[in-house]
């Protein structure tokens, strides 16, 4: 229901465990709090090989405080526009948080067609 708040909940531990299972670094994300009023997602979502700065709709998300993405292929993401260099992400998911927003998300694939799972959380 648009206007509804929602609570984006997401909790884990990033760590790196070695041979004796002695965790270094580790890192508790925890982030039960964050507010929002409208979500968009989909899964799964296939982009053909060979886009470049693909749009990731928003559905009617103005600012974006959580995107979550999966991606079976390497892909570039460039956050809020199209014109930075942008960064390598997956195959893999992954999340993004900002408390200001983030206005966009564009995405390349590399020459293979990438499925993607992604949901955008915010006001």
């Amino acid at each position: 229901m648009a206007g509804q708040t929602k609570t984006v909940k997401i909790n884990g531990v990033f760590e790196v465990v070695d041979p004796t299972n002695v965790s270094s670094p580790r890192e508790v994300i925890k982030d039960l709090t964050t507010q929002v009023t409208q979500v968009a997602s989909y899964d799964p979502w296939c982009i053909p090989g060979s886009t470049t700065n693909l749009q990731i709709s928003f559905g009617g998300v103005t600012l974006a405080k959580k995107v979550y993405l999966y991606t079976d292929q390497p892909v570039t993401l460039k956050l809020n526009q199209s014109t930075d260099t942008g960064f390598s992400f997956g195959p893999g998911d992954g999340f993004f948080s900002s408390t200001l927003g983030i206005t966009a998300v564009y995405i390349s694939t590399g020459p293979n067609a990438t499925n993607v799972t992604a949901i955008i959380a915010g006001d």
